[in-house]
């Protein structure tokens, strides 16, 4: 919105209480009817980092392997390289060396042994490897992945009935790629003329796995298999009809739509309805919204839906461009299915389609009817947001209150949650309600010490941060005066027991073997249930392997407590892999010439690139600083480059540093801040001119809040409350002050080793996004 009432991104969840335009009372008030605002209880962690994750600790000292031992080591993995490299003849001799088949990696030499030989054409030996490697029950991935190997060995033997049963018996299994097992089964039960277990193999994998890309394969299969019509009432009717549900729900509306126009001429009575009626849907999606209003039109005088009909009846006259036709179909929603989802749905359309015209108090209007007719409706989140965020804009600072602290205690997990509070303490401020403010505030730096919000909170609170003992001191000396009551304050409650396959996992960390690490992992999830230490393992390897984006990502999920108070005490291993940094010296180098804090360039190249050096974004920006082409040519002319401008300039880490910083420097000195040349640096200069010219002379944390694009003001708020992050971890203090502390720097600079994985293959993990084109070697996987 012009204005700025479009802020945070939309809730997803659900609120509360009513609000109706009202005065304003004293919010002493409204604290005192028992909102029950309280800190999130976090569970306490360990301070030893070996139960938080199963990445060995590094060997020194007398935790180094015996000579022998780590000689045998390093013959297994120059065994499975070869491999890799489709070498089998050279590996199979080191294979099956008696040194080799010792430890916790025994299984797995036989296991490589076994596929050398099927590789080298040997798969009567290489079956008899597998089924003696089966009977010795491997513990993990290696019960899954020998079966698989078994079964080819029948296949290349012709005996497709003894693989059949192999696939049968994984298909009834808890697997790491059960669609696949399904599809083998099917093909093998086909290839033995068994068309009945063909059709229950492919069709399992058609109606369990849809969004699997095997699924469009095995529906071929079915083409040309003995398979039950579509026709009414049939079980085959009921599960096409539950799979185009499923693609429709997962917005595959291209795959949906063909999947209903299959179900048209056999779906009778309020089937046909629905079928009719998401026919028109996936059309509207698919941006044509002439047929979407075609097809619902039948329905929107009488149908059992008849507010669906009317949604998107009304949706897709307004792209059409009748306005006035939208709002009247809008209002009548509203007044004749007053109580239906439907009724919310149109008003939260309506609302933006007021912000998009500008028209705030119409769009505050129809937030607030949108939250009394629905408190706990999908969009009350973001209503209360809209209300809360306009009554502070325009002084109404108890109805700022009431609304986000409403919010804040029904809803405490809501990603709406921090600035509800924030803002709600800055509400009291403004209403001279010290003591309440004070309280928001610390609750605010209790439940988001580590973040853009917590750290505002903290000023306000003179740099009183709240005290948190959520990770446990693992250096609590028993023989202290007092250190039976600290030992009792350091309890830890029962972490889940770590995975029967732990020694397997950290052996094959330990020997750098992340693609069987990963599968051992994945294994366990699937079998046993996952863990914060399955899942910061996981994001351990994605680190090492230079996906950092993906490690981040594992690791917010692995201990969300990080963003706590207390979470800055988590191991510093830990924290590194949710905030790494590579290119550091060059980071501080141009930082410094441009008088630019180095730590926020570092939170910016994180934000922009996860510091991937030849990274290029769907909008053509390069490298580390996400440069165009055009800003690289001017500024390698301004900096005096010696060679002619060229893309290689911006995919180069130096060159593009320098250019970056350069140009973000002259974005401060223009706009006057760094937190305008962030926003400057995501949305363009002209609208945050706009925007400093709309509301000048505002605090910068409202400046920030009030940022019209979502995205945008996201953007900011990130990158500011990680350059905090990384002061606090590569500070002056740190050891790491004049080197890249990120563990996978060799693997983002140059290509590293390949690994070889015990999987068949299949997709690599933890891509990045297609936007983004990233020219870091992938591990291979043996064959």
């Amino acid at each position: 919105m012009g204005k700025g009432f479009f802020t945070l991104a939309f809730g997803v969840s659900l609120l509360v209480p009513t609000l109706a335009d009202r005065g304003q009372p004293s919010a002493v008030a409204v604290d005192a009817g028992g909102l029950g605002l309280k800190p999130t209880s976090h569970p306490r962690l360990p301070g030893d980092l070996s139960q938080l994750w199963l990445v060995p600790a590094p060997a020194t000292g007398s935790g180094r392997a015996a000579p022998a031992r780590a000689a045998a080591s390093s013959e297994f993995v120059a065994a499975v390289k070869l491999e890799v490299d489709s070498n089998f003849a050279k590996a199979l001799p080191i294979l099956v060396q008696p040194s080799v088949r010792q430890g916790a990696l025994g299984p797995y030499a036989e296991y490589y042994q076994g596929l050398a030989e099927l590789r080298l054409g040997r798969p009567s030996d290489a079956r008899r490897t597998f089924q003696a490697l089966a009977l010795k029950n491997p513990l993990g991935y290696l019960v899954e992945a020998t079966a698989l190997r078994e079964a080819e060995c029948d296949e290349a033997l012709g005996d497709q009935t003894a693989a059949m049963e192999v696939y049968e018996r994984l298909a009834k299994a808890k697997t790491t790629a059960p669609e696949d097992v399904l599809m083998r089964l099917g093909r093998a039960a086909k290839a033995t003329g068994n068309p009945a277990k063909a059709t229950e193999a492919f069709s399992r994998l058609v109606y369990e796995f849809p969004f699997s890309d095997l699924a469009v394969l095995a529906s071929d299969e079915l083409e040309n298999l003995p398979i039950a019509p579509i026709a009414p009432g049939t079980t085959r009717y009921k599960l096409e009809f539950g799979r185009a549900e499923r693609l429709f729900g997962a917005k595959r509306y291209a795959q949906a739509r063909t999947a209903f126009e299959g179900l048209r001429h056999a779906a009778q009575g309020d089937d046909r309805e629905i079928v009719q009626l998401r026919l028109a849907e996936s059309d509207y999606f698919l941006k044509r919204p002439r047929n979407a209003r075609d097809g619902v039109k039948p329905y929107i005088e009488k149908a059992s839906r008849q507010g669906e009909a009317l949604f998107f009846y009304a949706v897709a006259t307004r792209e059409l461009g009748d306005h006035a036709e939208y709002l009247r179909m809008v209002r009548r929603l509203v007044d004749e299915f007053p109580t239906e989802s439907w009724a919310e749905e149109a008003l939260n359309n309506l609302a933006t389609h007021y912000i998009v015209q500008n028209e705030d108090e119409s769009a505050d209007r129809t937030f607030r009817e949108m939250y009394e007719k629905f408190p706990t409706g999908h969009y009350a989140e973001r209503a209360a947001w809209k209300i809360g965020w306009w009554a502070y804009r325009n002084g109404r600072y108890a109805d700022t209150i009431r609304a986000f602290e409403s919010g804040a205690a029904h809803f405490p997990r809501s990603d709406f949650r921090p600035p509800w509070l924030y803002w709600s303490a800055r509400a009291h401020d403004a209403l001279n309600e010290q003591a309440l403010a004070e309280a928001r505030y610390t609750l605010v730096a209790t439940d988001y010490l580590n973040s853009y919000y917590g750290r505002l909170a903290l000023k306000h609170l003179d740099g009183r941060a709240p005290e948190s003992r959520l990770v446990a001191d693992a250096r609590s000396d028993p023989q202290s005066p007092g250190a039976g009551a600290q030992l009792l304050q350091d309890e830890v409650p029962p972490l889940p027991p770590l995975p029967p396959n732990e020694h397997v996992v950290r052996a094959l960390l330990d020997l750098e073997l992340f693609d069987q690490a990963l599968d051992e992992l994945h294994y366990a999830q699937k079998a046993w249930g996952d863990s914060s230490a399955i899942q910061a393992s996981i994001a351990w390897i994605y680190h090492q392997r230079g996906d950092l984006r993906a490690g981040i990502n594992v690791m917010k999920r692995a201990y969300p407590q990080y963003i706590a108070a207390g979470g800055e005490r988590l191991p510093t291993e830990l924290l590194k892999v949710l905030y790494p940094v590579n290119y550091w010296p060059l980071i501080r180098r141009y930082s410094a010439e441009r008088q630019l804090d180095p730590y926020l360039i570092a939170a910016l190249i994180a934000q922009e690139s996860t510091f991937t050096a030849d990274v290029k974004s769907a909008a053509n920006a390069y490298g580390l600083m996400q440069i165009l082409p055009s800003t690289g040519r001017q500024y390698a002319k301004m900096l005096g480059m010696p060679r002619r401008f060229s893309i290689s300039m911006l995919t180069t880490a130096e060159t593009n540093i320098r250019m970056g910083t350069a140009y973000f420097a002259d974005l401060v000195k223009q706009f006057g801040g760094s937190h305008y040349a962030l926003a400057t640096y995501n949305a363009g200069p002209n609208r945050v001119a706009r925007w400093i010219a709309e509301r000048p002379g505002i605090d910068r944390d409202e400046f920030i809040d009030d940022i019209p694009f979502p995205e945008t003001q996201n953007y900011v708020k990130r990158i500011l409350g990680t350059a905090e992050d990384y002061r606090r971890l590569y500070g002056s203090e740190s050891q790491a002050a004049n080197e890249d502390a990120l563990p996978a720097a060799r693997q983002l600079a140059a290509a590293g080793p390949e690994r070889a994985s015990a999987a068949p293959a299949k997709k690599a993990p933890a891509k990045k996004p297609p936007a983004k084109k990233k020219t870091t070697r992938r591990v291979k996987k043996a064959a």
